[in-house]
């Protein structure tokens, strides 16, 4: 079995007439499900039928799974944990919202799976406090970089890699000691040797075949998967995730142009990954990759009572934290638009009255809330805790700060240096407005910590009023938002020269609560139906204006599938050969790796 599969190791094309069949080893992936639990018993289901055929099964996660939802945020992510137990995980790599919840939970929740948490790229600095008094607790490669499992007679690594944007895009908090320095890191310039020492070691250790659970995603950004991958040697296939894509399978080439097929599987359990290794000769087919719809497989009962019964006990024990009604909304809310966070292009009607909520409740000058806390619509009709906790599920407290027009207008900078790309750090604002031309270069400068440092160059904010009257440097203002924007550092929007005017013990969660309850009544009509014309975007071209970015363009042949929800691609043999020949000049050759 080994040598076959090694001869054959370039050959990759989509299962599309063949079907597994007894002795094949298949491994089901997923990544990004945040909190869309319902998948969890198809998933499941569909592990159990393919080990009563007599296949060998794997289950694993490319990140981002126990945040994003009300459930794993109303449970610190340990209502997740539980599914993924019952479900019966093989590995997971750690996404950027593993540590929304603070180091010390995401330690508890790895001490309750059943499976080890991966994480090759994170390490512990050698930081700077006195005797490294804090340094004797924290772990210098705090997670497992693999894991191997022995299926079908191969063994397989899983290597978890996490993006670096990690230490911005997710709580700072978790990677400093209690005197504010950073004592963890991700490794960014060094990513590829450090994933490379990682896939070295688990070959030594005996595997036979590599996957690559990577959460970096496949396009924009440093690093991506497919940038990663061409820097390395060894990997045999990349389970992608973090850009939310549906990638049924993409060929990209290692630094010795040696294709490595790249997958994902979207968001929210969108679809279900399954890669086959055919444990038979005669099969046309011995590495193939298929994405399967959810919904369909539900409605074909493709399902597990028993994890389906442990949803149930969930929702039920989550529908008791929140099912009262605190509002009435006449007008829909948005933070979403299809697939599309809109609340990080541009100024929504839900992104004013949250900042509204956390300016009027505090008495401050300004509210800002950064677009990555809002996470979902808010439709017409009753609202209840629970929908409340879907939009603002991380807890934060709220804070005042008083800083100067200089630092405020550095973080309006910072906040949309990524248009226009849909980021977090896109800023949602009360009392104040502001333009900004996304045809000038971001000139916002971080350190390797993610960490604001300074604008170089021309800037894109511009004409920034404050209360209707223009921003003044020298002077200062009052801001309300999230303890994670003012104190934390979060999304690199800097606050650190800010004086810390008040805390108060109430979530952010609570604070809107308490803006609806108190300042409208229980009721949200006008202004609230339309965004109120706090944030101009100047627009150079269609692409600008809508905030959406044309998409790469991929070759594929889409071939014909007897499930019209189902995804499948042909990736055809040649496409490997062309791969190796644009990438080293020479002809292919067939030897393991």
């Amino acid at each position: 079995m080994k040598r076959f599969f090694l001869l054959l190791v370039f050959t990759f094309s989509l299962l599309v007439a063949n079907a597994q069949r007894p002795g094949d080893i298949v491994i089901l992936y997923e990544n990004d499900v945040h909190c869309a639990v319902d998948g969890y018993p198809v998933l499941a289901g569909l592990r159990d039928s393919l080990q009563r055929m007599g296949c060998h099964v794997a289950v694993v996660s490319a990140g981002d799974f126990s945040f994003g939802g009300p459930i794993g945020a109303a449970s610190k992510g340990e209502f997740i944990i539980r599914l993924m137990n019952a479900v019966g995980y093989d590995a997971a790599c750690l996404g950027n919202h593993e540590f929304d919840f603070g180091f010390d939970q995401l330690r508890h929740l790895e001490a309750m799976l059943t499976t080890p948490l991966l994480c090759c790229n994170m390490y512990a600095n050698n930081h700077p406090t006195t005797d490294n008094r804090y340094f004797h607790s924290y772990a210098p490669t705090p997670f497992k970089p693999f894991v191997l499992r022995h299926l079908g007679g191969l063994t397989i690594a899983f290597v978890g890699v996490t993006t670096p944007t990690t230490m911005y895009t997710s709580n700072p908090a978790s990677f400093k000691d209690p005197d504010g320095n950073f004592i963890y890191n991700f490794s960014s310039n060094s990513l590829a040797a450090t994933v490379q020492r990682s896939v070295d070691a688990a070959r030594a250790a005996g595997a036979d075949f590599i996957v690559l659970l990577s959460h970096l995603g496949d396009s924009d950004g440093v690093p991506t998967s497919v940038s990663l991958a061409s820097q390395l040697t060894g990997v045999d296939a990349i389970l992608d995730g973090h850009d939310h894509h549906i990638i049924p399978c993409r060929i990209v080439s290692d630094m010795k142009g040696r294709p490595i097929p790249l997958t994902s599987t979207g968001t929210l359990f969108q679809k279900l990954g399954m890669m086959t290794i055919s444990a038979h000769p005669d099969t046309k087919h011995p590495i193939s990759f298929k994405l399967l719809t959810t919904d369909s497989l539900g409605r074909k009962g493709c399902v597990s009572r028993a994890v389906t019964d442990s949803v149930a006990a969930i929702k039920e024990a989550f529908d008791a934290m929140g099912s009262r009604v605190v509002a009435t909304t006449t007008v829909p809310l948005v933070a979403e638009e299809g697939d599309i966070r809109v609340c990080r292009l541009r100024e929504t009607n839900l992104g004013d009255l949250i900042a509204d909520a956390y300016r009027i409740l505090m008495g401050a000058d300004i509210g800002w809330i950064n677009s990555g806390s809002i996470r979902a619509n808010i439709p017409v009709g009753s609202i209840t805790h629970n929908m409340l906790y879907a939009v603002n599920p991380y807890n934060n407290t709220i804070c005042v700060v008083r800083t100067t027009g200089q630092e405020l207008l550095d973080a309006l900078e910072t906040a949309v240096r990524e248009y226009p790309k849909a980021e977090g750090c896109f800023a949602q604002v009360s009392g104040m407005t502001f333009t900004f031309d996304p045809s000038v270069p971001s000139g916002v400068v971080l350190d390797s910590n993610g960490t604001f440092l300074r604008v170089d160059g021309p800037r894109r904010v511009s004409n920034v009023m404050v209360g209707g009257k223009p921003l003044e440097l020298q002077q200062h203002y009052t801001i309300a938002s999230n303890d994670y924007v003012l104190l934390k550092g979060g999304d690199a929007i800097s606050f650190r020269h800010a004086q810390l005017l008040e805390t108060v013990r109430v979530s952010d969660l609570q604070a809107l609560e308490n803006y609806l309850l108190n300042n409208l009544h229980g009721i949200i009509a006008e202004p609230y139906d339309r965004p109120q014309g706090r944030i101009l975007i100047q627009s150079h071209d269609k692409r600008e204006r809508t905030g959406v970015r044309p998409t790469s363009k991929i070759k594929i042949n889409r071939l014909a599938s007897t499930d019209p929800d189902d995804e499948f691609y042909d990736v055809k043999a040649e496409d490997f050969q062309k791969s190796r020949d644009q990438k080293s000049g020479n002809k292919p050759t067939v030897a393991p790796r």
